[in-house]
């Protein structure tokens, strides 16, 4: 889906002036050449580009079993629980670890990029790409493969959402015939155009598929998108369950946020869990295809747990948790395990475990209630403590407002030597949540500001407070 958009209010406000400060322009350096190959493929100039974090090999992975965890009514946005099939993988996976999803572009994004370019004769013939020589510092990117069709690229390589930078706005504006249109581009990119620019670009996440359709003359050689298209990054994704419990299951907790697009990966898994992909092809679960099936399956691997979100080495010792929405996710792994702790072993005594949780409703979007609720009852957590934004007169509005109320005793729990682990949104939740950190230890341990911070910091780095966040 593209954007439906306007830059009615920059046309009515674009000064008269036919020069604009404009950023250096750079040739593109690339040239293609289509070639009729008897062995066809994907080859990079030195290798293929590695997956970030990996811990794994990439397992093909089908869904078992799917669920929406939140209400299908109401001011809510979509939380889909996924189960994986890996029991023919060799993962070995616990509580807090992650894994890349590897996505792929839709086909109706990739069609109206091949459509609009006129590659449609070409989309699917074999390429080589070289280099310019006259194009001073010229390269290849990494992620861009020297030998390959253009819609394999469009599909699997390159981030067909990505922002558009200037530089890249400038190379198109090249290649834009109508003049009214070329001038709105260069004024984009240039130094007179940088609130503009942020407005509709950076704010509202502009990419070239809105571009081409705002910018009907705007046709760039394939080379154009080839050097300044970043690399589409397979997607992370907290675990829900511990492998500790069932190593052939894996589960993921996603939301779909309703903006004027859907996000890339979370909208094919949604498509998935839905099995729609399936029903928009006419085909029933009782006669899909091999094809199909294989289409259906998801690539994913297990990252690496750098900064040692799982449970601590002592299980006497307490935890706090702390995770709004879909953060509350991988705290149900952690919960896992420290059931299974206790049923093995009879003599420990597990350290208490504070959970911190918020949503808007809880008749909407109060998801794993029942397994919390589960999880109180048998003493694996020992106090839920939870925030509505959208109930009137609750106790607690936000997150951050049952901390405060709790801050004397989260302020023993870490004297005692609890660790606090955060999961949620990084530039405001796990922001304000180590400001109200810090604050405990201000109003109750009299410490100074200063000396609060150092404490946290010195908890950060011994792996006390230990956040995984997301932009």
């Amino acid at each position: 889906m593209v954007v439906a958009y306007t830059f009615q209010d920059v046309i009515d406000i674009l000064p008269e002036t036919k020069t604009f400060s404009l950023p250096a322009f750079k040739p593109t350096p690339l040239k293609i050449e289509y070639v009729k190959d008897t062995s066809p493929g994907t080859t990079y100039c030195s290798v293929e580009p590695a997956l970030p974090f990996a811990n794994s090999d990439v397992f093909h992975a089908s869904i078992l079993t799917s669920r929406r965890l939140t209400a299908t009514t109401g001011d809510c946005k979509a939380v889909y629980e996924v189960t994986f099939d890996v029991e023919d993988s060799k993962f070995d996976f616990k509580a807090g670890d992650t894994i890349g999803v590897i996505p792929h572009n839709d086909e109706s994004d990739v069609n109206l990029i091949i459509s609009h370019l006129n590659l449609v004769p070409t989309a699917d013939l074999s390429y080589r790409l070289t280099l310019d020589d006259t194009v001073k510092g010229a390269k290849i990117p990494v992620h861009v493969p020297i030998k390959s069709t253009i819609r394999h690229v469009l599909t699997h390589c390159l981030d067909l959402r990505s922002i558009l930078k200037k530089a890249f706005l400038l190379a198109l504006s090249k290649c834009t015939k109508n003049d009214k249109e070329r001038h709105l581009l260069e004024y984009f990119c240039s130094k007179e155009g940088s609130a503009a620019y942020s407005t509709h670009f950076l704010n509202k996440s502009l990419c070239i598929l809105d571009i081409f359709t705002i910018f009907q003359s705007c046709k760039p050689p394939i080379e154009v998108l080839l050097a300044n298209l970043p690399r589409l990054f397979p997607r992370p994704y907290s675990i829900v369950n511990s492998g500790l419990k069932d190593n052939r299951e894996l589960k993921i907790c996603f939301s779909v946020i309703e903006h004027e697009r859907k996000g890339l990966t979370t909208s094919w898994l949604e498509r998935l869990a839905l099995n729609e992909d399936s029903l928009e092809n006419g085909i029933t679960n009782l006669s899909i295809s091999n094809e199909v099936k294989d289409k259906q399956k998801v690539p994913i691997y297990l990252r690496k747990n750098l900064n040692m979100f799982c449970l601590p080495d002592n299980a006497e010792n307490p935890m706090i948790l702390i995770g709004p929405g879909t953060g509350v996710s991988p705290f149900i792994g952690f919960l896992e395990e420290r059931q299974i702790m206790s049923q093995n072993q009879s003599d420990l005594r597990l350290g208490e475990a504070w959970l911190f949780f918020g949503c808007r409703n809880p008749e909407l979007d109060f998801i794993y209630e029942e397994e919390l609720n589960k999880f109180l009852s048998e003493g694996v957590l020992n106090k839920l403590f939870v925030a509505f934004s959208r109930i009137d007169h609750h106790e607690n509005k936000y997150i951050q407002d049952a901390l405060r109320n709790k801050g004397k005793e989260i302020n023993q729990l870490i004297k005692e030597g609890a660790s606090v682990f955060v999961c949620g949104d990084l530039k405001t939740m796990a922001a304000e949540v180590k400001e109200i950190i810090i604050k405990c230890f201000v109003d109750h341990e009299n410490m100074s500001l200063q000396e609060a911070q150092e404490k946290i910091t010195e908890m950060q780095k011994n792996k006390k407070y230990v956040v995984d966040a997301w932009c």
